[in-house]
Parts: C-alpha cells; structure tokens; sequence
C-alpha cells in the first residue's frame, strides 16, 4: 500500500545521472497506474537524499550540442513532472542533504519531511550554472525575495530555515524520521480515498497556469465530474450514515 523509491548511488551521494533520471520517471509512472499503491514515499540511500546532477556526467555533457543539453535537461523536467503529475501522494523522506536537482526532487513532492541535519540549497550559480528547471518548483512554494535570496546567492541553508520558508512539511530528527514518514503515509492511506486524491493532485497541476477566472471555470467542471465518482457517491452515503467509507474499511 506504501511504496517507497530509494535514490541508491551512495558513492556519488545520491546524484542524479541519465539512468538514475530515466528509472526514477519510469517507476512514478508505473506507480501512478498501480491500484495497489496508495502512497509514495521517496528517499535516498546512505546519509545523503541527493547531490543533485552528477557532475562528472556534466562535464562529459560539456562536449555536447545545445540539442543534447536541452534534450538532457528534459529528461529532468520530465522526472519533475512524473512526480507532480503522478495520482499518489509523494512524500520525500530526506534523510541528508538535498541540493540543486536533489531539491529539485523534494520540491516536486507533496511532503517533504527532513531530517534535522540536512543541508538544503541550490548552488549552481556558484559553479557558473543557472538553477533553471528549479527556479519553475520553487516559485510556487515561496515568496519573491525568498526565490531571489536563495537562487542568486547559491547558499546551503538549514532545515529549519527551510520549514521557515514554506518548502517543506516538517522537520525530524534521525531518531523520530521514520515514524514521522510513516505516521504520515499511513494517515493518507486510512483517512482519503485514492480516487479522490488522484484527481486533486490533477486539478492543482492544471490550474496552476491558469487565470483566476479559468481557473475557476475548470474548477467548475471538475467538481461536476468528481459528484458522479464511486468513491464521492460512497463517501456522501458513509457520512449520511455516519458509517465509515470504503477505503477505511479496506485499510
């Protein structure tokens, strides 16, 4: 019922190559589509959730065409879609530092809970790069001058500070992480139903582009359809009943 992703290259520290990309988009999807999986849980092997790119990989990219590095950078992009397209709740369970696209990945999902310890930051501009694919994840969970302080400066900050500036959901120590995480996923499993939460998910994906009277108009429709689901016609029946609903039941 919970399925949980493991970054495993701890002798890069978790960064992210073409493979590791590749996998990660095939396994969201996958489990976007599997009935059996009700919550996702992300984290990283060792004491690291992610380094972010491999930058060996980068500089074997340096030889590349502008063809080649923007279908590279796609690659990313279409992880970070996976991960907030997919119809499951992601939780990231950050077990060390995350930096550049490994905070890229926190971002993405729809928790994050971060040990006490880790080191968070996107420092590209201090190598010469620009936080591109980042900045797009960033700009909707924090202010102007929160985004500006963070991408320009490419400072490491604390967990603490991050929880300050809205980019994750709480903070834990090494002892109590697991059973945050898991308390967690195991409210989500008991207490929501998955058809429910799938089309949520994909309603803040869609109209977070949209004009606030579009948005509105989409929102309209939406509701209409989710009135007619299994799940809401079961809901409303539990709850006039004061009964508890199907997926409670089978939790």
């Amino acid at each position: 019922m919970v399925s949980t992703v493991t970054i495993s290259r701890p002798e890069k520290r978790n960064a992210l190559n073409a493979d590791l990309v590749t996998g990660l988009t095939d396994m969201f999807v996958s489990l976007s589509d599997d009935e059996s999986c009700r919550v996702i849980v992300l984290s990283g092997t060792g004491n690291t959730f992610s380094a972010g790119a491999d930058l060996q990989a980068l500089e074997a990219m340096q030889s590349a065409s502008f063809e080649e590095n923007a279908e590279d950078s796609r690659a990313l992009a279409n992880l970070f879609r996976a991960i907030r397209t997919c119809r499951k709740p992601v939780i990231a369970r950050v077990n060390g530092h995350a930096i550049a696209g490994g905070l890229g990945l926190l971002l993405a999902c729809d928790y994050a809970v971060v040990v006490s310890e880790a080191r968070l930051g996107f420092p590209e501009t201090r190598i010469g790069m620009v936080p591109a694919l980042v900045a797009v994840l960033l700009r909707e969970r924090t202010g102007a001058l929160v985004q500006r302080d963070i991408l320009l400066s490419g400072r490491l900050f604390s967990a603490d500070e991050a929880l300050r500036y809205g980019l994750i959901s709480s903070v834990a120590s090494p002892e109590t992480l697991d059973d945050m995480v898991t308390e967690l996923a195991l409210e989500l499993v008991h207490n929501t139903s998955s058809q429910a939460v799938g089309a949520t998910k994909m309603l803040l994906h869609d109209i977070s582009s949209l004009a606030f009277d579009d948005a509105l108009e989409y929102a309209i429709l939406a509701n209409a359809k989710a009135r007619e689901s299994e799940d809401c016609r079961a809901g409303i029946s539990a709850f006039l009943a004061r009964t508890d609903p199907p997926w409670k039941v089978r939790s």
